[in-house]
Formats: structure tokens, sequence, C-alpha cells
């Protein structure tokens, strides 16, 4: 365990850092159909007096089908398996002559659902020339739309069920967690990552269904964690903690409220739960930036391999730092990164510049040990269906992985509600290798080179495949542009579109 403190943060509430917490069994997903197919296995059996469902998302579509929306019969969608579980039931009436005794309550249900701030808040608080910009900056009018109806049903489904329309962020922020909390019959779950409940996880563009997405290179592709185990009550804090901080939450109690899940081992791996929280959002007079510190921590001890996946991959400035500290710091130490090709990125205006200039100096310092790639398709396709990459992943020395909503920018590390776990250890069975972060790495590594996982075994081996592309890769070799942001648009990212 002492190499992973090497990873891990030490315990300060003060800071909001919960302790790292052993005895858990924890799984990836990187398929979004049988991500969700799990999450419906763990829902269906939630329909207790006793059992509840939590979720805070980004975006919430509750017409999508729990699973291969193209399989027979096609899979229940999150809005019928939600009305399912939440239903009474009647109880066992055990003498005749007895009046019938009351219905047994169902699961409560209850989430908190982004909602953007006003167009007249944000125009107020632009500078003239910046009220051009995309309406995507403000927030999509199909996800406004979608997230009300989410919330619209939520409420519906049973007395104690509730769902927030949360607004309570900073101007240009957003609630970007995306987390799944489910106490069945079985036991606490606990889901975080990458994923929404949304159309494009599951969904090429303007294929048939209630929502379709218009999102190029859909079905997006994530990496989500499944996890059973002590640290599944700082997932369930996470969302207790908003919620009783909210003005509407006050009103709705929580059953999970105090709520403790078994402390028996479930499985070989340490996890940490991490946060990001813009100051004053939701707590008053602090902010909190522990998933940033996890990260930097990362960087400052691994000796042979950084790997990030990320949707932008635009940076940060202590990122910048820590990454030049440690490769000036450790000749032996390789960056290799992956993100999602330029082609179909939409949200962010002048990304090309706003990447290039993070790892422009960076490559320049270190042009053999720094390797910056985009994603593509099964077809090497970069715009293709199934070309957007979305999964916010760190890796390190087959020792640690860290996966959830937090993407390699300020607005991910200092403005906006995000949540981090950081997974050490072994994955509990007799396979190998043993280490979860291994199997992750070989997992992603099998995919973006087109090789088998024996092939990449071996760390050494595995980094020189990305030195030299096998023609079976999947990802295209990035390099940045020698035009940097002007300071209007450098400007426009630090105040509006990547804000600290």
């Amino acid at each position: 365990m002492s190499e992973d403190n090497d990873f891990l943060l030490s315990a300060n509430s003060s800071n909001g850092i919960e302790e790292a917490k052993p005895g858990n069994h924890v799984m990836f997903f990187t398929d979004n159909r049988k991500l969700y197919a799990s999450m419906l296995a763990d829902l269906i059996v939630a329909d207790g007096k006793d059992d509840f469902v939590y979720l805070a998302g980004w975006w919430c579509d509750v017409d999508i089908p729990l699973g291969d929306p193209h399989a027979t019969p096609t899979p229940m969608t999150l809005r019928q398996v939600l009305s399912l579980i939440t239903r009474e039931k009647p109880a066992i009436q055990v003498s005749s002559q007895e009046l019938p005794p009351p219905n047994i309550p169902g699961a409560q249900v209850c989430a908190m659902i982004w909602r953007q701030k006003s167009q007249i808040d944000i125009m107020s608080g632009l500078p003239v020339f910046l009220t051009s910009l995309p309406v995507s900056i403000f927030g999509d009018p199909l996800l406004s739309s979608i997230n009300t109806e989410a919330v619209k049903h939520i409420r519906a489904c049973s007395n104690d069920s509730h769902a927030i329309l949360d607004f309570n962020h900073r101007l240009f922020g957003s609630h970007h967690q995306k987390l799944l909390i489910v106490k069945n019959k079985n036991n606490l779950i606990g889901y975080v990552g990458s994923t929404d409940f949304n159309a494009d996880r599951i969904y090429q563009i303007k294929e048939k269904t209630k929502n379709p997405t218009s999102t190029k290179g859909a079905p997006l592709e994530d990496v989500t964690l499944r996890v059973v185990g002590p640290v599944t009550a700082d997932i369930l804090k996470t969302f207790v903690d908003r919620w009783k901080l909210h003005p509407e939450g006050q009103n709705h109690p929580l059953r999970g409220d105090g709520y403790t899940p078994p402390q028996t081992s479930a499985g070989g791996t340490t996890a940490q739960i991490a946060h990001t929280y813009g100051k004053d959002y939701p707590f008053k007079g602090r902010a909190v930036r522990s998933a940033a510190d996890t990260i930097l921590k990362i960087v400052d001890n691994a000796k042979s391999y950084i790997y990030f996946e990320d949707q932008y991959l635009i940076g940060t400035a202590e990122l910048y730092n820590a990454l030049r500290k440690s490769l000036n710091r450790n000749l032996n130490l390789n960056v290799i990164a992956v993100m999602a090709p330029l082609d179909i990125v939409s949200d962010l205006p002048w990304l090309a510049q706003r990447r290039s200039d993070f790892w422009r100096p960076l490559i320049n310092l270190f042009p053999t040990r720094i390797k910056v790639f985009e994603m593509t398709n099964r077809d090497q396709s970069k715009s293709g269906h199934g070309s957007y990459l979305h999964a916010k992943l760190t890796l390190a020395d087959d020792k640690v992985a860290t996966v959830g909503s937090v993407n390699c920018s300020n607005r991910s590390w200092y403005h906006d509600s995000e949540i981090l776990m950081t997974v050490v250890g072994d994955a509990g069975d007799q396979d190998e290798p043993r280490a979860f972060a291994a199997r992750l790495r070989l997992e992603r590594w099998s995919r973006h080179l087109g090789l088998g996982k024996k092939e990449l075994l071996n760390i050494g081996d595995g980094i020189s495949k990305w030195g030299r592309l096998p023609f079976t890769a999947l990802v295209k070799p990035w390099m940045p542009l020698l035009n940097p942001l002007s300071l209007n648009q450098n400007y426009v990212y630090e105040t509006v579109l990547d804000p600290k």
C-alpha cells in the first residue's frame, strides 16, 4: 500500500478530501450499451421500501433504452424502470377480518440535473463583443427540454421522489458530475464516469429515436466505473451533500441520508473520491479542487508513463508545470494522450489553437517522450460513427487509474461541479495482470493500437508501439499549430469558455 499512497491524497475534511477506502470491487465499462444494461440490472431490483436511486447529471434523457437499442426485445427505458421500481405494492393481508394493510412503498428516486443559467443572466455578465458567441456556449435548447422532462417524470414517480433542475452554479458554469447510486436488495452500488443518459451514447447521428442525437461521431466512447464496497459511501455523500445544501432539497428528505453501506471487503482495490466545486457552489465561502490535486499528484509521482484520454485536452497551467517538472526530473517518463478528433468537437471555438497552446511548448521540450493522438473509429475515420472520444481517464505506471467527469481544463479543475474516482490495487481475481490499472490500460491501448492485449502486456513494449504505430491503429498522430490564440480569443476562453 505504500506505493499506492504516492497516488492518493491525504484525507482533509476542511478541503473536502475523503479518505481512500480499501476493499472495493470495481468494474470498468467502455461500451455504453453494456454499461446501461448493467445499470438496468441494478435498478430493476431496487424496488423495496428501504431502497433508493440517486443520480446527478449534465444531461438526462429518460426515454433512452438501457442497453443495446437494436436488441430484440428493446430494453426498458429509464422512464419505464423508474416508474416500475417506485410503484407501491400491496401488503399481504393476514386475516380477512382486519382492515387491508397500507401498501408497501417502492424505491425513492431523486435527481439533480443541470439547468443552464438563463440567457438574460449570462448576457448581463458579458461584454458586448462576446454576445455573438454560438448559442451552444449558453446551453443547448434540446438539453433544457430533455432535462425538464426528466425532472417532471421523476417528480411524478412517488410521494417521496423528487428531482431538481439545478442552476446554482457560477455564471458561466455547469453541473457536470455524472453519478448514479443505487441501493437495492443486494447492495449499495455506485457508478462514476463520463456517461450521461443521452441518446448519443448508443445511437448514431440522426438515427431514429425519441430524441435523436445531432452529435457528429456518435455513439460516443466513454469510460465509466461500477463499484461495490466502502467507497460507495463517499459517492452517496456527494449526492447527499449537494441535495441538502440546495434550497429545494432541504424540503425533501433523502432515505439515503445517514445510510452506511456494509464495511466488509468486496474486492481488492482501494478507491478515493475527489471533486471540483467552484467557490460558493455549493459550499459557501470555499471551493473544492481535490480532483485537480489528485491528477497533479499522479503526474508528480509517475515513473514510467502517464496516459490521458480526454475529450478536449486543452490543459491547465498547473498541469503544464507538473508535466514539465516530471519530464525534466525523470528521463524515463513518457506521456501519451488521446483525444477526440477536431473534426467532430463542435462546442468549443478555436479548439485547435487552444490545444496547441498547451501542448506545443511541451512537445518542443520533449519531442521523443510526448505523443498526442486523435482517436478514429473502427474504419480509421476521424468523423464517422463511433469516432467521438468522450472519456476522462488518467493512468500511470499500471498502478493507478482515475475515471470521472473531469476534463483536462480550467473549467473542470476549478470552476464546475465534477466527480473523480481514483483506483489502485488488484482487481480481486486470479487473472493476469492483477492490477486494475494495468487491465484498463490493456483495454484502451488494445482498442487504440488494434493489437492483442498479450502484445501490450509489457509496459515498455506497449510504449514503443505508440512511437511507431502499427497499420491496425485506430488513432492518428496530432501535431500542434504554430499560431497561438490572439489576446481577444484568450480572453474569451479565460472568461467564458474555460474559466477558472
